[in-house]
Order: C-alpha cells, then sequence, then structure tokens
C-alpha cells in the first residue's frame, strides 16, 4: 500500500472506540461463525462522520447488511462509511479532509447505533486500522 507521505487525514468521527474489528468473527446479529468483517466498527451514536481523505464521492446508497452508506473515492483508496442515519453529501460531489459527510445511526443489520469504516486499496479491502496508522505515521515524518 502506497501513501502520499504528503497526505493529511481526519479520523472518521471525533472520538475513536473500536467495537469490532477486521477479519473473521462471530456475527452480532446472525451468530455465524467466522464471517469475515470486511471493516472496523466504531462506536457512534448518531454522530457526525468525517470525510478521513480528500476526494470524490462514488456513491451513496442503501444495502440490506450495510444499510445506508457512504462511498469516497481518494487515488487508489475507496472508504466505505456504513450503517448511516443520514448522508450529507451526493455523488460526485468533491469532500476535503475533516468534512461532515454522514450521520452515524443504525441502519442495516445492525445491533445498535455505530459506524461502519471500510477501506479498499486497488479494490482490494484492507484493515482499516493499519490505514489509519500508516496515514498518521506518514504525518509524523
Amino acid at each position: 500500500m502506497e501513501i502520499d507521505s504528503g497526505a493529511v487525514f481526519a479520523l472518521p468521527l471525533k472520538s475513536f472506540v473500536l467495537t469490532s474489528g477486521y477479519g473473521p468473527r462471530t456475527h452480532p446479529v446472525t451468530g455465524e461463525h467466522g464471517q469475515f468483517h470486511y471493516g472496523i466498527d466504531l462506536m457512534a451514536f448518531y454522530e457526525p462522520v468525517y470525510s478521513v481523505l480528500e476526494g470524490k464521492v462514488l456513491n451513496v446508497g442503501s444495502g440490506l447488511v450495510t444499510g445506508n452508506f457512504v462511498r469516497i473515492k481518494s487515488g487508489a483508496f475507496l472508504l466505505t462509511y456504513g450503517h448511516l442515519s443520514l448522508a450529507l453529501v451526493t455523488p460526485g460531489q468533491q469532500v476535503y479532509v475533516g468534512e461532515g459527510v454522514a450521520v452515524s445511526g443504525e441502519s442495516g443489520r445492525v445491533t445498535g447505533p455505530h459506524l461502519h469504516f471500510g477501506v479498499k486499496y486497488l479494490n482490494q479491502s484492507i484493515n482499516p486500522l493499519s490505514f489509519l496508522s500508516e496515514l498518521n505515521n506518514n504525518l509524523k515524518h
């Protein structure tokens, strides 16, 4: 994964509390064991959600599992924000680091309100915690 060393970023929420990590897990709703979680879940109770990187809104929509979502394309990265109560952006819109793009919620298959944050690099899912850590490390150099 190659991240521009001058990249500026923001966290997706003002407070960052992990409630479910990336990788295999027992699904909290279905109870299915070993189901792969392609993102991380963060504690959020109807709070503003911020653009992690500058980019363009690829799509805004709704699905049975992810619920209401916003997807933002930033270079080779695709960032997904899910389980939203409200999208504040529209497809094709340019967004900037730290800009409010949505309000977290509990849409889709959930046990309660939170934010699902997923990252793809060159169309391959990657661990969002590693991604954020790499952004933070590059900022320090």
